[in-house]
């Protein structure tokens, strides 16, 4: 398939290092700022996003670029949409330095080995793997929400309380793998990848958003307030929950980031056979 960004890309990567960087640095600028501006970033994070989105587009193009954009544009847009206010979560709508480091260093990371490997194509498949992977595990957390069911834990199968991480629904399960699959689509569609690599990237990005769902059933951080409920949040106010369950050090970032290197190792792994 021919790719949809091709003439874009041999036009950006033509142009002289000092400019490339320079129409980069302009491009990242301006989008950081309408992000902040919307309130989809704290300051934190439009910092990491300008660092990474910088990252991506040098190194991929405006390929890469168009991947990162879409997926955080529409992860964005969403979680604004959908937001439930319900303060389950460790944090609100503006995605903060730690959040944005976790969902694109592996996206990041993959790029810069894609550069350096002998295996470029290997290395790309992980890329797009990775936005795969975030994007199906925030699409089916946002989406799962508006199951009319209460979720159920991924590893005893019993009810649990809503918004907390490790529950998981039929609909959001579902929207998880549309999330992934719609990502290869893009991959197809901007760097005119094969059908293996496609499936590669829908099925790593799915099985990824798995381990998440697991590891946040297992290992994540979580918290009991007074009433007896469970957040993921240790201080609210000036009260401070005690920890139910979890590694203390192990929150919502840092399950992101493993999910999101494992499935771009998954993805290698598979792109190498």
């Amino acid at each position: 398939m021919r790719s949809w960004t091709a003439a874009a890309d041999g036009f950006f990567l033509s142009i002289p290092i000092l400019w490339r960087l320079a129409a980069t640095l302009l491009i990242i600028a301006l989008m950081a700022a309408l992000a902040r501006t919307k309130r989809f970033l704290t300051p934190g994070g439009t910092a990491a996003a300008a660092v990474l989105g910088t990252a991506v587009m040098y190194i991929g193009g405006i390929s890469g670029f168009v991947m990162l954009l879409f997926f955080f544009l529409s992860a964005s847009v969403t979680g604004h949409l959908l937001a439930d206010g319900s303060g389950v979560e460790a944090k609100g709508g503006e995605r903060d330095m730690m959040q944005v480091a976790a969902n694109g260093l592996p996206a990041a990371i993959a790029l810069v080995l894609f550069r350096i490997s002998p295996y470029p194509e290997v290395f790309l498949t992980a890329f797009a793997a990775s936005l795969a992977e975030a994007a199906a595990d925030t699409f089916s957390g946002m989406i799962g929400r508006l199951s009319h069911r209460d979720p159920v834990s991924i590893i005893t199968f019993t009810r649990v309380q809503r918004g907390i991480s490790g529950g998981v629904t039929v609909l959001g399960t579902a929207a998880g793998a549309a999330a992934s699959a719609v990502m290869a689509f893009l991959f197809l569609g901007t760097f005119g990848c094969s059908l293996p690599e496609f499936l590669i990237t829908a099925s790593s990005g799915f099985l990824g958003s798995v381990l998440d769902s697991f590891l946040g059933a297992s290992v994540q951080v979580q918290y009991r307030r007074p009433d007896g409920s469970l957040t993921e949040r240790e201080w609210e106010g000036r009260e401070r929950n005690e920890r139910a369950r979890g590694i203390r050090w192990i929150d919502n970032d840092a399950v992101n980031l493993i999910s999101g290197l494992s499935a771009m190792a998954l993805a290698s792994a598979l792109a190498m056979l």
